[in-house]
């Protein structure tokens, strides 16, 4: 096994002594402009605008240039998170009676009657109407640490006649209470949704500090007080089911990460290469250069170019003392023209991002091990953004691609 590189260099270790005790600050609010695709391309679906009215979701593998309609969703994705309300009012009761439920519709196209909602309105007036698409970000089921943040982000479609605009709030109906506010706008901008067309609306939580299953609520409410859900009845929630325990597996939250290359960002979940592109998408069992296979994986591809550099950034995830980073690391078999330099980097809080490990990778039939103490780092207590770095020596072949096996954070050291 190769032993892995661990450097600092004495800013590293300034900042270390710095951080050595416990930081509670804010974290910093992530852009989560490429999550919706992120998620979308995880489950092989495409997004390609027809006109105004008529929009059409296909289930499809990455291909060719995005949309003008998928640069709206991202700069709409960007500022979701900045709007936040400054008092929290009183619990919203539902204007009709709620079930739970988790609707688990595929992305379809066009109005889908079975995932189209009612909400009553006035005679005469426009009708409030929405469908469930889509979870976005954060799957139901999904691990995370305690008091991580994280911004779940569902896919809807105005069904009705009503255009919905930042005036409509998204609304705590039951559940568990996991967010700082129980009202936030629909939108942070001046967006208008109009009948027929689709977008994402979240909610920023937070993971309880006990360890358990959760599961929060939430419905939209009219400018007129109505409240109103999903589903035939309109009686659907949104939802977000997780569970608080001692493990953040990376390759559930690939769908909330930030991937960039040398051209900007790209959408995580795509292992599409053809434009040159880098590549960052999960694979369920590879094989590593030791023949070993078995492991959930995240694979980082660099894009086509001289001494390319693909990044993938995860969080902010709050960890605590005694968490250990771990992962298998290494080419893929019979790829001999492998040759990168993989690295860690960690950003705490809002402060200066940190080098924290590397490996050279080529394909000599070994497999690296992370397994990295974060406390010897100074990293406890405190909110991290934490950032895998795939670099190219040189230039750049199909063969340059790593495998990061059951990457995670966990409570449970090497043995």
């Amino acid at each position: 096994m190769k032993k892995l590189t661990l450097r600092m260099g004495w800013m590293a270790i300034i900042m270390t002594l710095v951080l050595s005790g416990c930081i509670a600050n804010s974290p910093t609010n992530q852009d989560i402009q490429a999550t919706v695709d992120a998620a979308l391309l995880i489950k092989e679906a495409q997004m390609e605008t027809k006109s105004a009215q008529d929009r059409e979701l296909m289930m499809t593998q990455v291909a060719g240039e995005f949309t003008s309609q998928l640069e709206m969703l991202r700069s709409e994705l960007k500022t979701l998170s900045e709007a936040r309300l400054a008092d929290a009012p009183a619990e919203v009761q539902p204007t009709v009676p709620f079930h739970i439920a988790t609707p688990t519709l595929s992305i379809g196209g066009g109005k889908n009657p079975t995932a189209a909602a009612v909400a009553t309105s006035e005679p005469g007036s426009c009708v409030n109407r929405f469908a469930f698409l889509s979870d976005v970000t954060f799957p139901d089921g999904t691990m995370t640490l305690p008091r991580t943040r994280f911004d779940k982000t569902w896919y809807i479609q105005n069904s009705g006649s009503c255009a919905m605009t930042k005036q409509y709030k998204i609304v705590y109906v039951n559940g568990s209470e996991v967010s700082e506010a129980k009202e936030y706008p629909l939108f942070s901008s001046d967006k208008i949704l109009k009948e027929g067309e689709s977008a994402p609306v979240s909610v920023p939580l937070i993971a309880p500090e006990a360890k358990g299953k959760y599961s929060t609520s939430w419905a939209i409410k009219s400018p007129d007080g109505k409240v109103y859900g999903a589903g035939a009845d309109g009686n659907v929630y949104l939802t977000s089911i997780f569970e608080v325990g001692g493990q953040y597996n990376f390759y559930e939250n690939l769908s909330g990460a930030v991937c960039s290359d040398n051209n900007g960002l790209f959408f995580c979940g795509s292992s599409d290469r053809s434009a040159g592109r880098g590549a960052a998408y999960y694979n369920a069992s590879p094989t590593m250069e030791s023949n070993y296979a078995g492991g959930q994986s995240i694979l980082i591809a660099p894009p086509m170019v001289d001494d390319g550099v693909t990044r993938v950034a995860f969080g902010p995830v709050r960890v605590t003392r005694g968490t250990w980073l771990r992962s298998a690391v290494s080419c893929p078999p019979n790829s001999p023209l492998c040759d990168n330099d993989v690295s860690l980097y960690i950003r705490p809080n809002d402060l200066t991002e940190q080098f924290v490990a590397a490996t050279h990778e080529v394909n000599d039939g070994f497999t690296s091990e992370w397994n990295i103490a974060l406390s010897d780092y100074g990293y406890h207590d405190q909110d991290l953004t934490i950032i895998f770095e795939v670099k190219a020596n040189g230039g750049v072949t199909a063969d340059d691609l790593i495998i990061f096996m059951n990457p995670r954070l966990t409570d449970i050291p090497p043995q």
